[in-house]
């Protein structure tokens, strides 16, 4: 198999990752993806894929994001990360 047909499957905890950051978006007032990426400076489909679940997402990747926020991965990996 070639590797443009292969299926990517990502973890689950990937999934769990980018439902935490949509509820942090949405949380901080931002309805769409697209005003909270631009806002912060963030490539606006690269950060779409991550809130998908979609998109394998690096530790320093997550740790900027968390940095333009304000927010520790203590904070991000709370009681709410553990009830998704």
């Amino acid at each position: 198999m070639s590797k443009t047909n292969k299926i990517k499957v990502l973890p689950g905890e990937v999934k769990k990752i980018g439902l935490r950051l949509k509820g942090i978006r949405k949380g901080l007032g931002y309805g769409n993806y697209e005003d909270f990426a631009n806002h912060y400076g963030l490539n606006r489909s690269q950060y779409g894929k991550y809130e998908a679940g979609s998109e394998d997402l690096r530790i320093s990747s997550l740790l900027r994001v968390l940095e333009k926020i304000n927010m520790n991965l203590n904070t991000f990996f709370n009681e709410e990360y553990n009830k998704l």
